[in-house]
Order: C-alpha cells, then structure tokens, then sequence
C-alpha cells in the first residue's frame, strides 16, 4: 500500500480531532464558575449529547445553522467561545483542568 502526503494530512487531522474530543470540557459562567454541559439542554433537546465545543459546532453545521469558534488563548484561563446566531448561542468552553485551577471570580 503506498501512502501519500494527503493520507498523512488526512490521518494527522483525524487525530487531531480525537485529541480535541478527549478532553473533558465544562461551560463557563458569567461570574468564572465551571458549568456542565449538561445545562445546555435548556436551550434545546438537540443540545442533550454536546461534548465539547467542536461538538457543539459540528451539530449546530450538520442543522444546518452558521457556526463560529473562537480559541481564546491569551490570559491564564484558555477558553473555546462557539456563536450559533441563528439560534442566538454564545457560550463559552474550558476544559476541566482550568477549572480546578481557579475558583470562582469575583
């Protein structure tokens, strides 16, 4: 089997985007608290299964509604932000590990 440079790129983004899903992501509230994804079923039963932000994109593409991501590197608490307009969503992810580095802002 001979293998091309388009099968590496194909293959280093495939575990690219498996890495991405390991995480463990959570929302993040207003006030710097870490939510579970779980509270974006309020916003819609197609929300229920949501993982990570990526997932949340994929999902909201796939229903046919613009997304957007964000990664917001800069600062200490990296954070994913996903805008859905269509559906008037804006929230913003981080992953599990900011959140037991930081407790609540004040």
């Amino acid at each position: 089997m001979k293998f091309t440079t388009q099968t590496f790129l194909v293959l280093g983004l495939l575990l690219a985007c498996r890495t991405a899903e390991a995480v463990d992501w959570f929302l993040a509230g207003r006030e710097g608290e870490c939510m579970p994804l779980s509270l974006l079923a309020k916003r819609g039963a197609d929300l229920r299964a949501v993982k990570s932000p990526y997932d949340l994109a994929e999902k909201m593409r796939a229903a046919g509604h613009p997304a957007e991501i964000k990664e917001h590197n800069a600062g200490s608490r990296p954070a994913v932000e996903v805008r859905v307009p269509s559906r008037n969503l804006d929230v913003m992810f981080v992953r599990a590990e900011q959140c037991s580095k930081s407790g609540p802002r004040k």
